[in-house]
């Protein structure tokens, strides 16, 4: 942890803020009694599985980046630079998707993580960013300086310290963001449950270490002296006591009686508290506990996996990423028209015949209308070359086009005969026998 800098002399001084050094380096307390770190959290198998399930969904979503063009539309870009830098490789030490996953490590566990922009030499402040430097909780100090943020930089390799503005890092925050920092969700939602699963993991791994013998006392109606006692405790330990203790019978003499002390798991309800201690540790995480192998009920996120994790992108994940965006799209870009945006349909997509009947709407036809999706679009989502031509444009109905009217032509009145033409004979009729009548 990097140790307060004077701003006006750059040199490091140790505070006398007793309050302030309680605050950085003593544990959390919890009502059971256990320290709540960085390091406990994650040995609970909940926290560790939570954090993994948002890393594991964020870090296999593309980042696109656009730019705007006349009329309000935008058009999507080539790869660039930063575009590698997100989608690729932030630093040289760094795969995207490592970063993505220490991210949310840091949001999980300390409610912020903060990635230094590394610009081109002599650029500071707006030049073009050439690296993106992930950076450890412990190793960044934030302060305010002038109504802007400045963050104090420790570098553990050399031992050295720099102070950058707010411009030249990505400050990615969670919620409750005070202007300096966010709650972090270990150190204050989760904070109980997780102290009460590491109580509960300590106690059950002691129980079956000590060969699940519940705590006992030994009575003797009549008195026995200090070493007889201190002998038959001995005794006791030795052969009831760990892993490989002995299945041998006690045997007591002389009236002595062994008299449970200690409450036993099933009457303790252990395994339900570990059951609602999971269940808090999801809802304070975002998480629906199926996702992370819970299913021994009900749940109230939706019906069937597909709605569940419609939810879970749409009220957990999508929130967090429009964060992301902004801090992206503010620090790397400003005001020159373009921005990135993580796209969502590789989580939102369901199985094969929902997903081709979304298609099949979206690309229209007779009797289904307009299509707002095309060939090559729905192609490039399957990850299959584009066709080009008429492939690259959306059907369109043909509705609403004038049609040209058919010719129509009046009909000759009858020709009206001559008063001297003498009209012609009728035909006769004939009769069943075929004689004129």
């Amino acid at each position: 942890m990097p140790m307060p800098q004077n701003v006006a002399t750059g040199k490091f001084a140790v505070s006398s803020d007793a309050d302030a050094m309680r605050a950085l380096f003593q544990p959390l307390t919890t009502a059971s009694g256990f320290a709540v770190t960085d390091t406990t959290a994650m040995t609970v198998a909940t926290v560790y599985a939570c954090l993994r399930l948002i890393a594991g969904a964020i870090l296999q979503l593309p980042i696109h980046q656009y730019r705007l063009v006349p009329g309000g539309d935008r058009e999507r870009m080539d790869p660039t630079p930063i575009w590698r830098l997100l989608n690729q490789s932030p630093d040289a030490a760094w795969t995207a998707a490592a970063w993505k996953e220490w991210i949310i490590r840091c949001w999980g566990l300390r409610g912020d993580h903060v990635t230094e922009i590394l610009r081109a030499p002599g650029q500071a402040n707006g030049g073009k960013p050439i690296g993106l430097r992930p950076l450890h909780p412990d190793h960044v100090t934030i302060r305010r300086l002038d109504h802007r943020l400045a963050y104090d930089i420790f570098d553990p390799m050399t031992g050295t310290a720099h102070t950058v503005d707010q411009d030249d890092v990505l400050h990615f925050t969670g919620f409750g963001f005070d202007g300096l920092k966010s709650l972090s969700v270990v150190q204050w939602a989760a904070r109980n449950a997780i102290g009460n699963a590491l109580a509960a993991t300590d106690y059950m791994g002691r129980s079956v270490g000590e060969g699940a013998m519940p705590k006992i006392a030994l009575t003797f109606p009549n008195r026995i002296g200090k070493d007889q006692a201190q002998g038959l405790r001995d005794s006791f330990v030795a052969t009831y006591t760990g892993p490989q203790s002995a299945r041998i019978p006690l045997v007591l003499t002389e009236g002595g009686a062994a008299t449970t002390l200690s409450i036993k798991p099933v009457d303790m309800q252990l395994i339900e508290s570990r059951r609602f201690e999971k269940q808090d540790i999801c809802e304070a995480m975002g998480v629906p506990p199926i996702l992370i192998g819970d299913s021994e009920k009900t749940t109230s996120w939706g019906t069937g996996i597909e709605q569940i994790t419609l939810g879970f992108v749409k009220y957990t994940l999508a929130p967090m990423l429009c964060r992301w965006e902004e801090e992206i799209n503010r620090k790397l870009f400003g005001d020159s028209g373009m921005f990135v945006e993580f796209t969502l349909a590789a989580l939102l997509r369901g199985d094969s015949k929902t997903q081709a009947e979304v298609f099949r709407a979206g690309l229209g036809g007779p009797g289904t209308g307009d299509g707002w999706l095309t060939v090559d679009e729905v192609r490039t989502l399957q990850n299959l070359p584009a066709l080009g031509g008429a492939s690259g444009k959306p059907y369109l109905s043909q509705r609403g086009k004038p049609t040209t009217p058919a010719p129509t032509t009046t009909p000759e009145p009858p020709a009206e005969p001559d008063d001297d033409e003498t009209p012609p004979p009728k035909a006769k009729r004939k009769t069943k026998t075929g004689a004129t009548p």
